[in-house]
């Protein structure tokens, strides 16, 4: 069974290497539409920035982050690793070794992940900020709940806590706090961090995020056996990463809708979500979970 949709954590990280005096400039416009969650814009102005400034590590960095935010995951690994040739900027190496990380994770290169979260870790301290080394203890979390140890997955989810001072970038952390919960069978206390979560998303406006919660959810309330929530907030949260553009959020939801209709015994309807979340992992280059769908699907025709 393919992992839960954790919230990776990368602070706005723009303008981090040069500033450039043109007004308006692409870069600017695919600055603006990724922090409106337009992904797609996003990806329109990322493309106009990189032909005009071919030599830009932080117009690849731009583009790369509009891609991944919308699950093509490849296009995002192409365009960062030209953005990491381009700098040696300290700082923004730092965001680009994040992003590069939260990529290779989302491929299912889980070690080539942490190399590069590593090297990020390593820079944001030399740099003493604080903010960046959360984010990144927060992602080497994922790595490691995704491994199965829990335990020391919940120690770098607290250390990442410790260091937050702003309530905004706690969300992601209980999101996934939320998900270890969720592992070890302590159903109660997975929805009480989730709903934490969901609050201070919609408080600070991430809507996103508060999808991503919301699908995360409705997968526990599946496991509880509450259909009804569970069938409310998967459906709320597909909506959700639909109008971000957030293909791999789709799919996953696909999935966990896929999971939820199989185990209320409508194999029908559970294979025509399997089916749509295989078909869009294979379309954003996620092999890896479209392999694992397709290990559903098998299962699901066996038991009839």
């Amino acid at each position: 069974m393919r992992k839960a949709l954790s919230i990776f954590f990368l602070l706005l990280s723009l303008l981090v290497f040069k500033n450039i005096s043109y007004a308006e400039t692409p870069l600017d416009v695919c600055q603006t539409f990724i922090e409106a969650g337009n992904y797609k814009r996003a990806i329109e102005a990322g493309k106009l920035a990189v032909k005009k400034y071919p030599k830009d590590a932080e117009a690849y960095f731009c583009l790369g982050k509009a891609y991944y935010n919308v699950g093509e995951l490849e296009l995002a690994y192409k365009n960062m690793k030209k953005a990491e040739s381009l700098t040696n900027n300290k700082k923004g190496l730092m965001y680009i070794y994040n992003k590069i990380g939260m990529i290779l994770d989302g491929m299912g290169y889980s070690n080539d992940a942490l190399l590069y979260y590593s090297k990020s870790l390593s820079l944001a301290k030399d740099l003493d900020n604080t903010d960046m080394q959360a984010a990144t203890l927060n992602n080497i979390a994922l790595i490691y709940s995704n491994k199965g140890e829990l335990d020391k997955a919940l120690s770098y989810y607290e250390e990442s806590l410790s260091l937050m001072t702003n309530e905004k970038y706690k969300a992601p952390t209980y999101n996934n706090i939320a998900l270890i919960y969720d592992k070890k069978g302590d159903y109660q206390k997975a929805t009480q961090y989730f709903q934490k979560a969901i609050e201070i998303n919609e408080k600070y406006g991430d809507y996103h995020g508060t999808s991503i919660a919301k699908l995360n959810l409705g997968n526990t309330y599946r496991k509880m056996k509450d259909y009804e929530n569970a069938e409310k907030y998967l459906f709320e949260g597909l909506e959700g990463v639909k109008k971000a553009g957030d293909k791999y959020g789709e799919a996953t939801g696909y999935e966990y809708l896929g999971w939820l209709y199989r185990d209320k015994g409508d194999k029908k309807t559970a294979r025509e979500y399997f089916t749509r979340a295989y078909n869009l992992y294979k379309s954003i280059g996620a092999e890896g979970y479209a392999q694992s769908v397709l290990n559903e699907m098998k299962e699901l025709d066996k038991s009839n």
